[in-house]
């Protein structure tokens, strides 16, 4: 497998869809040359300056194929997909994919009205 320079595997953001939602501010799809791996559909977050990516992942559904909400806030339930099996890995990956996010798209991260 290549690496950077660093020694860490390259992530590469080919797509930003801007989507405003609370702490979401988009949707984007990255690459992972060495693994010849596309993510699509990460979450891109932002909240008291401090900003993430989410995996994807799917609604839960119940018996019926309906979407199940939680009982307190009425917002869908979603289940990963994927996931890292540590924090630190998740962190690690998450900042190189903020990093590449504002290479590919560097107003990613501008207020609405800008």
């Amino acid at each position: 497998m290549s690496a950077d320079a660093g020694g860490k595997l390259r992530v590469e953001v080919t797509e930003f869809k801007p989507h405003r939602s609370n702490t979401l501010f988009g949707f984007c799809t990255i690459v992972i040359p060495a693994l010849h791996l596309r993510i699509v559909d990460l979450t891109v977050h932002e909240k008291n300056d401090k900003r993430w990516v989410g995996l994807p992942s799917k609604p839960q559904l119940d018996r019926d194929g309906n979407t199940r909400r939680d009982e307190r806030t009425g917002k869908p339930l979603y289940s990963p997909v994927i996931e890292f099996l540590d924090r630190p890995t998740r962190d690690a990956f998450s900042a190189r994919v903020i990093e590449s996010l504002l290479e590919f798209s560097p107003d990613a991260f501008e207020p609405e009205d800008v």
